[in-house]
């Protein structure tokens, strides 16, 4: 009887059932990492993409936010610029009359105010005379008004001070102003305050200086 031996034909089969399932396995690795590659670079392009639309949002959101504030600053400034022209048109619409002269004194007798005056003709002035130099260091407080009367561009200015200084430098600022042709002290005298009070006695204050000021006021 004739006897065949089919072992090592078995053998061979079995070696290339082994490479192809492990050629099967390695081409199934290979498609799953490119796979892999594809999603996580369309991830990466979708998320790039999202990134730069965010940006582009940023970016206008900003410059909207910009628009705003500048908006706002702008109406503020027209508001402003409003303001002041409404103040100018009045007072050029009464410009004849003795509103430009009450504003000079009310610049004059306020915290850190001065006359409207000429710098170059002042600055001349000061050379010349360094007496006719302003205060910078006096205290409108120390001077008041009591009243002001005023006929043909002829003013009289009557009114109380603490000191004789104080008198001075309130004439020296008349007449650097733009607004007063020429101021002159008519009188001084020390007296008791008039101070209208029910609650204060003048005779128990310390005396002050009386005055009254003629002059004459130029209407731009």
């Amino acid at each position: 009887m004739l006897r065949i031996n089919l072992l090592p034909i078995k053998q061979e089969r079995r070696r290339e059932t082994g490479r192809n399932q492990l050629l099967f396995g390695f081409l199934i690795i290979v498609v799953e990492l490119v796979a892999f590659t594809v999603i996580y670079l369309n991830t990466a392009a979708e998320l790039d993409a999202q990134k730069n639309a965010n940006n582009a949002i940023t970016v206008q959101v900003n410059r909207i936010k910009k628009q705003v504030k500048d908006h706002k600053r702008i109406l503020s400034e027209i508001e402003d610029y409003e303001k002041r022209q409404t103040s100018i048109d009045d007072l050029q619409a009464a410009r004849t009359g003795p509103v430009f002269v009450m504003l000079e004194l009310s610049a004059i007798l306020s915290k850190s105010g001065k006359p409207n005056f000429n710098h170059d003709r002042y600055q001349q002035m000061i050379q010349a005379n360094p007496a006719l130099a302003l205060d910078e260091s006096w205290d409108h407080r120390m001077l008041w008004l009591e009243t002001f009367k005023e006929k043909d561009r002829r003013i009289r200015l009557t009114g109380q001070g603490l000191s004789h200084e104080d008198v001075a430098e309130f004439l020296r600022r008349l007449n650097l102003s733009d607004f007063f042709v020429s101021s002159d002290l008519v009188s001084t005298n020390l007296a008791q305050p008039r101070i209208p009070s029910d609650k204060f006695e003048s005779k128990d204050a310390d005396a002050v200086v009386h005055f009254v000021i003629d002059g004459q006021v130029r209407y731009k």
